[in-house]
């Protein structure tokens, strides 16, 4: 035997789990299914059950799909158990489901699937979030909804104010609803700034990125945070594609179409950079000499320039971060 994956199909309530092990003649077999309930008990059942059916004492690797979160609690449970685990991205899961043109969808083949997945495929292995990271991301993710709640609701008041007899006790309604987005934005605000103030690496860190021209606080302190403070990639291109600022072209033989960014990635990151690099076209010279450059070359796409910019603040902040030092104005681009 040379590999042995345990892939595990995780809902709300219940999780269903297959055993599957591949021998050196390249075969597979499945020694074992079973159900389990998504609870502390039946994590351990699941440990226990993978005790029994693992004669060969190799180590198992846990495959499972990012499902929303109810993978979250089993996924730190096994890390905490010295474990082996391994969380799928769900459209990596979905495209290979569909290239085994399965017709049958039942948690017990989806384990099935999720396993098979593992035995082919080298998985990636997964660790959760380090330090105050996991609480920062919570934090910010919960302060770029409500100020997309507080943007809408401006806007639904401003066209209550334009229009015609609109009953008083609404505009009160949403006047008030509006002052307690900007209380509990306020209090967020709050929350993050004491938590980081709480390590002085990570503050002395997070100043030096935004020496950055259009990098802003909060905008320097959500990258950090959507990234697990880069501990997550190896390399530039990596973070890139995280991001979903990969190039995705579209050539066949003769045919050349549009070449565009991905967006498979975390779109918290594209949502907070555009604007941002929308002020380093200005303000940050390198920047936007590169801005100038691309719509040069495209002057009916200037959007390209915007995400050219994105992109490079991306990967200043990551080198900043990284090299842990101030941004050097004077430092000349090679390309």
């Amino acid at each position: 035997m040379i590999k042995s994956v345990i892939g595990i199909d995780v809902s709300m309530g219940s999780f269903h789990g297959c055993f599957k092990k591949r021998f050196d003649d390249g075969k597979n077999k499945i020694i074992a299914t079973r159900s389990f309930v998504n609870t502390e008990k039946g994590f351990n059942e699941l440990l226990t059950w993978t005790k029994k059916n693992n004669n060969e004492g190799i180590e198992v690797i846990f495959v499972m799909e990012a499902t929303g979160v109810y993978y979250e609690n089993l996924a730190h449970f096994l890390y905490s158990q010295k474990q082996l685990v391994s969380v799928v991205l769900a459209n990596k899961m979905k495209n290979y489901f569909k290239s085994l043109n399965i017709k049958t969808k039942t948690d017990k083949v989806d384990s099935k699937v999720i396993a098979m997945y593992g035995i082919e495929r080298s998985v990636e292995y997964w660790a959760p979030m380090s330090g105050c990271y996991k609480e920062l991301r919570d934090l910010c993710r919960e302060l770029l909804a409500l100020k997309k709640d507080i943007n809408r609701a401006k806007n639904q008041l401003h066209a209550m104010q334009l229009s015609h007899d609109k009953h008083k006790r609404i505009m009160e309604i949403k006047s008030s609803q509006i002052e307690f987005y900007e209380n509990a934005i306020h209090e967020i605000r709050a929350e993050i700034k004491t938590l980081i103030g709480k390590d002085d690496k990570l503050n002395e860190k997070l100043l030096k990125v935004v020496s950055i021209p259009g990098i802003g606080w909060e905008t320097a302190v959500i990258l950090i945070s959507e990234t697990n403070g880069f501990l997550m990639f190896k390399n530039i291109r990596q973070l890139v594609s995280y991001a979903g600022m990969d190039v995705s072209h579209n050539e066949s033989g003769n045919f050349k179409g549009n070449s565009r960014i991905s967006k498979k990635g975390n779109d918290k990151i594209r949502q907070v950079l555009y604007m941002p690099a929308l002020s380093a076209t200005r303000a940050n010279v390198s920047i936007k000499s590169l801005y100038q450059r691309v719509c040069e070359k495209n002057p009916d796409a200037k959007k390209k320039g915007i995400i050219a910019a994105m992109r490079k603040l991306l990967i200043l902040v990551f080198t900043i971060w990284r090299k842990e030092q101030e941004y050097d104005r004077a430092y000349v681009w090679t390309r």
